[in-house]
């Protein structure tokens, strides 16, 4: 399924539940096509730790990341839609590629102390 999910989200560029659920191939109704990808994305095998910080440290490891080279991070907080994104950022080559993001629970900027 999560092979499925993401080979749609290349191809329809878009993260809507329903818009992925009109796509989806499986021969159900709708409104269980939309339940069944709900009830996927909110398994606890999906979240950050188990799924993203594997695939990041095979991608250092494996990479052209020599080991005397220094790895660069930023710290960004910024706005998408309505949510307030704290996001940290491995920098290679001049891309900042996600490590760790969470919703902050209130919106506009942080101060220092938070």
């Amino acid at each position: 399924m999560l092979e499925i999910l993401i080979m749609l989200l290349q191809f329809h560029k878009t993260v809507t539940i329903e818009k992925l659920s009109s796509v989806f191939p499986q021969p159900i109704k709708f409104e269980s096509r939309r339940r069944s990808i709900q009830r996927f994305l909110l398994l606890p095998q999906l979240s950050i730790q188990y799924l993203w910080f594997p695939v990041l440290k095979r991608w250092v490891k494996n990479s052209h990341i020599r080991a005397d080279k220094k790895l660069i991070f930023a710290i960004d907080r910024t706005q998408w839609r309505s949510q307030n994104v704290f996001v940290i950022s491995l920098i290679e080559q001049k891309r900042a590629i996600p490590v760790y993001w969470i919703l902050l629970p209130k919106r506009g900027c942080s101060n220092l102390g938070e």
